[in-house]
């Protein structure tokens, strides 16, 4: 598939998976049973979901994907989802020792909270040389989702630094935006851990839980996301040395904290709990509005609303995508219902 000329090109690294959703009655405790009420499988993992996004938005950006995978059903589906939304998948490597990963999603019926076990199975093995910067040439680079890396992220005896690091390096040497999307799968992980990675990075988007597992600091007062705690955290963040922004995102508001001082916050949308059917997918499906209004050259304040929409628009469904719709159907939708106060 060919780079088509006067759109900007993005290429969107990292996990590429199959979800496998399923809808339980409850969560149940350790030893114990649920009935599960319903299955569907899904496109998975912040790069996948990214693009995939991205195309459904009918963004205007050459969509590449690099990831590994392996040459089995699963592997079959990623690679016939990516050829569905016209995403290139020249850089989708196939892994002989590994099968392609999934990841198991239990949504619960009546709250729509998902907790997932993820295999990383093949996505393990992703490397540096998985990547190719001068093939692609990318405008925008994004890596996702850091902290669920593998071997990506274990240090190199070589460089004596990690490969995500080299990666956003090599990419920001070549004049490439660099996105992280940062969702570590240890709940212990520390911001110090990735530290020599954010700050090469010129973007960083983290959702509430994991900025404040990570700055160990709460977002919220009385129970209501807080922007200026927010900016605070984003702040810690920021002082790694990462180049441009970090952008935090809850369900009720988001906000843009720049290295320059900039600060931008916005309300999220209220959607009704009768049209709510889960929420896996809604951290990549903000990153997906964000990005669609960052390569278009909207400002911060609309790059900001742009993803509380799409992210809206994610939780009408099971599946990371397959409730977003057209980016003006999005916003169009959300301002139809309240914003969150």
């Amino acid at each position: 598939m060919g780079k088509q000329l006067n759109k900007p090109t993005i290429l969107a690294a990292g996990t590429f998976v199959v979800d496998y959703h399923k809808t339980v009655k409850h969560y149940p405790s350790e030893r114990a049973s649920s009935k599960i009420t319903g299955e569907v499988i899904s496109n998975g993992g912040a790069p996948f979901n990214l693009l995939v996004d991205l195309a459904k938005l009918g963004t205007h950006a050459n969509l590449h994907a690099s990831g590994r995978i392996a040459q089995d059903l699963d592997g079959k589906f990623i690679v016939e989802t990516c050829n569905t939304h016209g995403i290139d998948i020249s850089q989708l490597s196939y892994d002989r020792a590994a099968a392609t990963g999934y990841t198991d999603v239990f949504t619960v019926e009546e709250s729509g909270r998902h907790t997932c076990f993820h295999f990383a199975g093949a996505g393990g093995n992703f490397s540096r040389d998985d990547v190719k910067l001068d093939t692609a040439k990318p405008d925008y680079l994004f890596l996702g989702s850091l902290g669920a890396l593998g071997k990506l992220e274990a240090v190199n005896p070589d460089s004596g630094r990690a490969d995500s690091t080299k990666l956003i390096r090599d990419a920001r040497k070549r004049g490439i935006t660099t996105i992280i999307e940062f969702a570590p799968l240890d709940r212990g992980a520390r911001l110090e851990e990735f530290a020599e990675t954010l700050a090469e990075s010129d973007y960083v988007i983290v959702n509430d839980r994991v900025a404040e597992t990570i700055t160990e600091t709460s977002l919220y007062s009385e129970n209501i996301f807080d922007p200026d705690l927010a900016r605070k955290a984003a702040q810690q963040i920021l002082d790694t040395g990462l180049r441009i922004a970090v952008i935090i995102h809850s369900g009720a508001g988001a906000v843009y904290v720049g290295a320059d001082g900039t600060f931008y916050k916005s309300n999220g949308y209220f959607l009704p709990w009768e049209e709510r059917s889960g929420s896996a997918g809604v951290d990549h499906a903000f990153c997906a509005g964000f990005i669609n209004g960052l390569m278009g050259s909207q400002d911060e304040a609309e790059c900001l609303r742009r993803g509380l929409a799409v992210s809206t628009m994610c939780r009408k469904d099971l599946t990371p995508s397959d409730s977003i719709e057209s980016m003006d159907t999005c916003i169009s939708f959300c301002e139809t219902s309240q914003q969150v106060k």
